[in-house]
């Protein structure tokens, strides 16, 4: 897995996640190289975090058929593909306002997490 310390990421970074467990997916995107998926993690947030898809083995690689690419930008050289629902794919602010406890966002969100869980689970 690629490492950068400067963004936080290095060789004694712990993601709250339990070997053996399965996640749903609610997002994919690139970062340093690698995969990384967006779940609800062990740390009990009422919004997905990212980690690194290396530490995961996936049970069932297929996609909702509505989720659709984005890419978001941060400056000028920085560019990531966001793989998701469309109100996340198209909305470069989605995360931040759902994490901000945004109503609109959290009840989108919400709806598409009832959505991928059931499909997960099924």
């Amino acid at each position: 897995m690629s490492r950068d310390s400067s963004a936080g990421v290095d060789g004694s970074t712990e993601f709250p996640v339990t070997v053996g467990r399965s996640y749903a997916v609610f997002a994919m995107t690139i970062y340093l190289g690698v995969a990384w998926y967006y779940i609800l993690d062990d740390d009990g947030h009422e919004w997905p975090t990212w980690v690194p898809a290396p530490l995961f083995e996936v049970v069932d690689g297929s996609f909702p058929a509505s989720w659709k690419i984005g890419y978001f930008h941060f400056g000028q050289e920085d560019q990531y593909p966001i793989v998701s629902f469309p109100e996340w794919a198209e909305d470069q602010s989605f995360y931040e306002r759902l994490v901000d406890g945004d109503t609109i966002a959290v009840r989108i969100f919400s709806e598409r997490k009832h959505e991928i869980e059931e499909a997960h689970s099924a």
